[in-house]
């Protein structure tokens, strides 16, 4: 992880920061940490985007593909133990 200095705070901003810390027992700087992540994550268009630009790079696949893979993956693995639920172990 990377690490940052801010400077030129407003002295009321600083207070506030360790205020909120004191309350919820943390530090300041977890505190400010927090606040800057919440900041700036994704905004939903943002993650929209994201995940169409995913859905582009996969092909199209119909509901029948989907099954037919689904019973070929348990054609094979016939008799294995499904892990968490063989219980004999």
């Amino acid at each position: 992880m990377g690490q940052m200095i801010v400077r030129k705070l407003d002295d009321i901003v600083i207070e506030r920061i360790k205020k909120k810390a004191k309350l919820e027992g943390t530090s300041a700087e977890q505190v400010a940490r927090e606040a800057l992540t919440d900041a700036f994550k994704p905004s939903r268009d943002e993650l929209i985007a994201r995940m169409e630009a995913i859905r582009a790079t996969s092909k199209p696949t119909s509901g029948q593909e989907i099954i037919d893979e689904i019973r070929r993956d348990r054609d094979n693995n016939l008799g294995r133990p499904i892990f968490g639920l063989d219980d004999d172990h």
